[in-house]
């Protein structure tokens, strides 16, 4: 690129945007790419600080100019459910089209933000997203930026971004525990439930109360199964006391167990595992819920369920890695997801 004086821009096109930045009033691009400088221009460029600009030469060939990075960027992180937003000072943005859950594809994204001087940015990975919201951002440093550098981006390939929409639309309860069954106590558990899963448009569809007794609890499983719930929340039993039989309930239906116990506070004593339902071949999640999701603010529960509700199968491998950022300090205030918990 060739730098010129300002006063002698006069009917040149700007090869990228100029933004102007008033702290605290405005921040905004007064001049877009490719527009041709006036003679009117001229102090408005000197007030912006602009005293030079630059154009293009023939020897800016093999070279690409910083839009072009971006998209290529955007074309090569993409996946489902999201479109580009409008090019803005070099950055382009990917947007959600669905409610879903953000899936990231980590160990390209690090390949590629480790070529050289282009970058993309996203969300954290497993993160719930609304239809909208912004999940990444493209872009690269320079002006222009070698081809070689997209070339070698290109052949990591991708995609790199994924959204898993919120599939997972009925419930079913199974509340355990001889004193609530007997209606010694009321079932503080259900409403906690029912609201957390709301925010997924999930619905409760079947809800069974059983005495702390193995059969029975693995025969309201079944009664919740039959009814056709998306998937099961077992609550109640879940601790080593030796009345609590949840656990091994669970395991006698027949579900695969991915884990009883993660190294998450509040919430060591979650359980998930999957039953496949040989009459039609669905997948059905269950999971025993601690007792600590009844009464603190978050807990694994807020960690498990947007995977969950997006069919987005959990491994034991998933579970052990959340003990980085497991634990929740019971802030005074609590503004997760916006917090380490759970990153």
């Amino acid at each position: 690129m060739k730098e010129i004086n300002v006063q002698d821009a006069v009917g040149h096109a700007l090869v990228h945007d100029i933004v102007r930045i008033v702290i605290g009033e405005v921040k905004d691009t007064p001049f877009r790419r490719g527009h041709v400088i006036t003679e009117a221009d001229v102090p408005k460029l000197l007030d912006l600080g602009k005293e030079h600009i630059y154009v293009m030469e023939p020897e800016d060939e093999g070279f690409l100019h910083e839009e072009d990075v971006a998209r290529a960027l955007y074309t090569i992180a993409k996946g489902d459910h999201m479109h580009d937003g409008p090019m803005a000072q070099g950055k382009i943005e990917a947007i959600a089209d669905v409610d879903g859950l953000l899936k990231v594809d980590v160990d390209k994204l690090y390949a590629i933000n480790s070529i050289g001087e282009l970058t993309i940015v996203t969300k954290l990975n497993n993160t719930p997203v609304k239809a909208g919201d912004k999940i990444a951002g493209m872009r690269c440093i320079p002006l222009l930026l070698e081809e070689q550098q997209v070339t070698a981006a290109q052949k990591i390939g991708g995609p790199i971004l994924t959204i898993k929409p919120f599939v997972r639309k009925t419930m079913g309860i199974v509340t355990t525990g001889s004193e609530v069954f007997e209606g010694r106590i009321k079932d503080a558990f259900t409403p906690i439930i029912e609201e957390r899963c709301a925010e997924f448009g999930v619905k409760k569809i079947a809800h069974e109360i059983v005495t702390d007794n193995t059969d029975d609890i693995v025969a309201a499983i079944d009664k919740v199964k039959a009814a056709g719930a998306d998937i099961i929340f077992c609550t109640g039993g879940m601790s080593v006391d030796p009345d609590d039989c949840t656990p091994w309930a669970i395991m006698s239906t027949g579900a695969r167990v991915v884990s009883y116990g993660a190294p998450v506070l509040p919430g060591a004593m979650m359980l998930v595992s999957y039953y496949k339902n040989e009459a039609d071949g669905r997948i059905i999640p269950i999971l025993g819920l601690p007792g600590c999701v009844m009464y603190a603010k978050r807990t694994i529960f807020d960690l498990v369920l947007p995977r969950v509700m997006a069919d987005d199968e959990i491994t034991a491998e998933d579970i052990a890695k959340l003990g980085e950022g497991g634990l929740c300090l019971n802030c005074g205030v609590c503004t997760f997801p916006n917090c380490g918990f759970g990153k």
